[in-house]
């Protein structure tokens, strides 16, 4: 893939796993650890646009006393990126031996009428062992614990678009960290929403309209699974766009977690006829030559 733009979705999670420690050391050494994974495909020729999550981050700075405030997303989701984007800038100098990354503080559009900002799915913040009271939840996955969800409606711009397009040419780019700061209304006169964007969603928006030739999902399992968390749990290795579109409207993937993946997989392959992969953190290189993952297809 030499001489090509990847985007790469890192999940929140594959680098703070939102049931284990969340300090700044252990965030750090994960990071780092993606980082040096991500550095193997820059050094041959790949340019790295990485969009990174920032769930069990955002879940700290809200647990924070005197600090957290729900009704202000917006500000905790720009304090994310620039803890992570930071890190991962760092990282990936650090691997490559060069000053060549640099992160952007990322805002994106939303349509003030967007159906989801009635409806919230995203979980955000980390697993609790009980249910918090006065505010929307979910329970997990594998059933241990809960998580607040909160609204997560559509980007339709990235306001640093052009910045980022520019940016590429000679550096490796973190943006649209957590989904990006949302505001709704245009880009000469809008607000933030107390909303999270899916960072998934951000990475296949920027892929489109960026021309990437790949759109990696980077999560802390080894594929999309049918049935995920049953005794006969089936990995999906490789997925037309209409397969997973039946899948999705079965209600295959989860809410929040692997179905905004499989969405934004379909949107950047029916629009691109390009693929898209989703890969375990430590399995990237096999999973970018078909050797691991799930492949969504034309």
């Amino acid at each position: 893939m030499s001489g090509t733009l990847i985007v790469v979705a890192l999940g929140g999670n594959a680098v703070s796993p939102p049931a284990g420690r969340l300090g700044l050391a252990e965030e750090r050494r994960r990071i780092a650890w993606a980082a040096a994974e991500l550095a193997v495909e820059a050094r041959r020729g790949v340019r790295l646009l990485l969009v990174h999550g920032n769930g069990p981050q955002v879940g700290r700075l809200l647990a924070a006393p005197g600090l957290g405030d729900p009704d202000q997303l917006d500000v905790h989701v720009a304090q994310t990126q620039g803890e992570i984007g930071y890190l991962l800038a760092a990282g990936l100098d650090l691997a490559l031996g060069a000053a060549c990354s640099v992160a952007v503080v990322t805002r994106v559009l939303i349509a003030r009428e967007d159906p989801a900002l009635a409806a919230p799915t995203k979980p955000v913040g980390m697993v609790l062992a009980e249910r918090p009271q006065g505010v929307p939840a979910v329970r997990t996955p594998d059933g241990t614990g809960w998580r607040r969800v909160v609204a997560s409606p559509r980007p339709t711009a990235v306001l640093e678009e052009r910045a980022i397009a520019t940016l590429l040419a000679d550096h490796h780019v973190i943006a649209g960290g957590g989904g990006g700061v949302p505001l709704a209304g245009d880009a000469s006169r809008c607000v933030p929403v107390a909303a999270v964007v899916d960072k998934d969603w951000v990475a296949s928006l920027l892929a489109r309209r960026l021309g990437a030739t790949a759109l990696v999902f980077v999560t802390d399992v080894t594929h999309a699974f049918e049935d995920f968390g049953a005794p006969g749990a089936r990995a999906l290795a490789r997925l037309t766009t209409a397969a997973a579109r039946t899948q999705l409207g079965r209600g295959t993937f989860a809410p929040g977690s692997m179905a905004p993946k499989i969405e934004a997989a379909v949107e950047f392959v029916e629009a691109s006829g390009r693929p898209a992969v989703i890969a375990p953190l430590g399995g990237l290189a096999p999973a970018l030559h078909g050797e691991e993952g799930t492949w969504i297809l034309p």
